[in-house]
């Protein structure tokens, strides 16, 4: 054999052999690239699960604040007509000019306690939205 011969057999093998590597190392590549690929819907499905779920917690807790909202604002609404109410019908009785006293029965005998306008008020409120609510069956 000669040196040229020698020589051309031993690049061919090398060409074929960097080829091999080249090919191997592509494939290594694409298997990577894949595989990150694959990786990166996993996660990228995971996060918008999680969006999702946290907006669909956002809505829900906005929905319900605007539901207690609406409840607190029509029960100011139910108080003020009630505390109209009450005042009408302290005016027309003649019960704010006048002082009312309470009498109470002790031990020790008798006493008559003077009644405050306000607590009046306050009692008579509560005992009328109780009687509306006995009504409603609430």
């Amino acid at each position: 054999m000669s040196l040229d011969h020698i020589l051309t057999k031993i690049i061919e093998e090398a060409e074929e052999e960097a080829s091999r590597l080249r090919q191997e190392a592509q494939q290594r590549a694409e298997q990577m690239i894949l595989s990150n690929r694959q990786e990166a819907e996993k996660r990228a499905a995971t996060i918008i699960s999680q969006a999702e779920k946290e907006a669909q917690t956002e809505a829900l807790s906005i929905i319900s604040q605007a539901k207690l909202e609406k409840r607190l604002a029509l029960l100011e609404v139910k108080r003020k007509w009630i505390d109209q109410v009450v005042n009408r019908a302290l005016e027309e009785s003649g019960l704010l000019s006048s002082s009312m006293k309470k009498t109470i029965v002790t031990r020790r005998g008798v006493e008559q306690i003077e009644i405050e306008t306000e607590r009046l008020r306050q009692d008579l409120r509560l005992r009328l939205e109780k009687l509306i609510l006995d009504l409603l069956g609430i």
